[in-house]
């Protein structure tokens, strides 16, 4: 009878050493758990993260110049029946202007059969013949006929192009729900669609791509626009103009109210007004638009601050690498270097590109 409680005390010990045993398996377990909890997050991130950042097998361009920081980043979307084909023959040209600060997009789709003068030697052509006579006597037919048609956008809708898509008429449904409706999942028919090879081209890389599908993604329908608005022709412009300029009023360009002066350094006419086009569409005061008072071969940027954004727009937009501060310009005798904050000053080595 006395023994009793002697055994209840080695049972309660057993117990009690058994407790702790599981406790400490579960707390190692938990922990390793937890480790690889870590590990496998980082991991993913890392892959994700690298995963965004690479170029897409058929990347056209390595321009160092990324959208995914843009507040108002454009796209200039091609398609084309046969890119193997020669002549290369254009089907749909869309404009799209995805507008990050108003929570919108804007769709412009370019009827190809419309006549324009376009930049450059080419004379007047319909928009759909541009892309193979950018292409004409260059050995990168693809790039050259891209370009072509970036430049007659730029001059269209004075308005900068970014990036651009380059598709076959197959895959045009495709991209159309995806300027559309966006989403992550989408990002993975992406991938597929750059194994196509020679039936895609792009100057993006994946990063860029994914900003784009997530802000379209975030919106209502209601606010991804297909617009009628659209230029039929360089001489009636005003009613884009007057549409986009209320949107670009906040843009980091207004925001530092630079009085920006523009002249014309060579004999064709309309550089100056068309530069000026582009700088107001994009929020720029511009407070002088003129001629200077001798020719210039190279484009030049003259600016109280070589560092500020609307030095830097105006230099990308433009392709003038050549930029100096006002406190070495004492061999310029335009007067307008003096009463202006900025002064862009148009040479002959763009002209082909704007005239």
């Amino acid at each position: 009878m006395k023994r009793a409680p002697a055994q209840r005390k080695n049972k309660s010990r057993s117990k009690t050493v058994v407790n702790r045993s599981i406790r400490k398996k579960i707390y190692k377990f938990g922990l390793m758990f937890g480790v690889f909890s870590i590990s496998f997050a980082f991991l993913f991130s890392y892959t994700f993260y690298k995963y965004l950042n690479q170029r897409f097998a058929s990347a056209l361009s390595n321009t160092s110049y990324a959208i995914s920081d843009d507040d108002i980043p454009t796209v200039t979307y091609i398609v084309a029946e046969d890119l193997d084909s020669d002549p290369v023959i254009i089907k749909k040209v869309n404009f799209i202007i995805f507008n990050k600060q108003n929570k919108k997009v804007s769709i412009y789709d370019v009827p190809v059969d419309i006549d324009l003068a376009l930049p450059g030697k080419y004379g007047s052509e319909v928009l759909g013949k541009v892309f193979a006579l950018g292409g004409l006597n260059s050995d990168e037919k693809i790039i050259s006929g891209v370009e072509a048609i970036d430049r007659s956008i730029f001059k269209l809708f004075g308005f900068k192009v970014d990036k651009f898509v380059l598709t076959e008429q197959e895959h045009d449904d495709f991209f159309n729900t995806l300027w559309h409706e966006g989403g992550v999942i989408n990002l993975a028919n992406i991938k597929s669609i750059t194994n196509l090879g020679g039936s895609f081209r792009t100057d993006m890389d994946l990063r860029e791509f994914y900003s784009l599908l997530s802000f379209v993604y975030s919106l209502p329908k209601d606010r991804v626009v297909d617009e009628t608005n659209v230029p039929n022709c360089f001489c009636n412009t005003q009613y884009f103009d007057n549409y986009i300029r209320e949107y670009t009023y906040e843009s980091p360009v207004a925001k530092e109210q630079k009085n920006i002066a523009v002249l014309n350094g060579t004999n064709y006419s309309g550089l100056a007004s068309f530069a000026s086009r582009v700088i107001t569409n994009f929020g720029g005061r511009i407070v002088a638009t003129k001629s200077t008072s001798k020719l210039y071969d190279e484009s030049i940027i003259i600016s109280d601050d070589i560092n500020s954004q609307t030095t830097a727009f105006i230099s990308r937009v433009f392709k003038i690498s050549r930029i100096i501060s006002k406190d070495e310009t004492s061999d310029f005798l335009e007067n307008e270097v003096d009463r202006s904050d900025v002064v862009v000053i148009f040479g002959f080595d763009i002209s082909n590109d704007l005239y």
